[in-house]
């Protein structure tokens, strides 16, 4: 069976950026008749407030999104066990190192702490190294990539004891039984690292589709960090779900008599043409 998912981090309210993200997933998985689950990727909670969390909800309900599953939240003791676990098992199997570069001093000069074999300080990052990595992989949509990577290791957990992102998002992909992962392309980078996760832990990584990023200027996308306002403070519900729709080139035809949003939502998933998609990002204004 198909299995896709959503996961946003609920860093503020569903902005455009992540409505175009989530009608792919959606759309693609209901399309195949498949799953698409839900999962709140809230490891960050000086960012990530409960009150965020909630209102993302309500907005997902008023779009008339339905998803799969159990809701999947990743700060629960379970998921922080679980992650510890694999933490563990990565460092036993030798793919990790520790790390007391910034973030700063990584874009002015190497990092040459793995070769210095440093052991644990309170100030330093769990990093993942992989024997080999190879930078190519094929993608659903925009076919084979063939990727040019400056960085070939990535953080695992983070200074102030926060589990990061590539690790939290192979691991619960996994355990959650994810097929596909229809993502933003401003992610396509971090796939090779990710897929090098999945090989180190024995597991099989999944098939991707990267979509185009929505633009609110030809140097910005719609993201949180751009200041890009809440969808639905600025259109009703069933206005931008046909803004994301138009913006991923599906045909609107057939759901012009389409009343509420789940209406609109099955009919799109009927029609839905990852074909139609187009392969490079694109200005997109309301």
């Amino acid at each position: 069976m198909y299995v896709g998912r959503f996961a946003p981090t609920p860093s503020g309210r569903l902005h455009l950026g992540s409505l175009v993200a989530l009608t792919g997933a959606y759309l693609r998985a209901k399309h195949a008749h498949g799953q698409c689950l839900l999962r709140i990727e809230d490891l960050d909670t000086p960012r990530c407030k409960p009150e965020y969390t909630a209102q993302m909800l309500r907005d997902l309900k008023a779009l008339g999104f339905s998803f799969d599953g159990e809701l999947k939240r990743q700060h629960t003791p379970a998921a922080l066990a679980r992650y510890a676990e694999i933490l563990h098992t990565l460092q036993e199997r030798g793919f990790t190192y520790y790390c007391t570069c910034t973030r700063a001093s990584r874009r002015t000069q190497p990092c040459t702490c793995q070769s210095r074999h440093l052991t644990y300080t309170p100030a330093a990052s769990l990093c993942f190294s992989a024997p080999s990595l190879d930078t190519a992989f094929d993608d659903e949509l925009l076919g084979r990539q063939e990727l040019d990577l400056a960085n070939r290791s990535c953080t695992l957990l983070r200074s102030d004891r926060v589990i990061a992102y590539n690790l939290a998002c192979v691991v619960d992909d996994h355990d959650s039984g994810v097929t596909e992962v229809v993502r933003g392309s401003d992610l396509l980078y971090e796939t090779p690292i990710q897929n090098a996760l999945y090989a180190a832990l024995g597991w099989q990584a999944p098939h991707y589709v990267h979509l185009p990023l929505a633009l609110k200027s030809p140097e910005h996308k719609y993201s949180k960090q751009n200041h890009a306002k809440a969808v639905l403070e600025e259109l009703s519900p069933r206005q931008a779900l046909l803004l994301s729709l138009r913006f991923l080139g599906q045909d609107l035809s057939a759901l012009e008599s389409a009343q509420s949003c789940p209406e609109l939502l099955i009919r799109a998933a009927q029609s839905f043409d990852i074909t139609r998609i187009p392969k490079c990002s694109g200005l997109i204004s309301y």
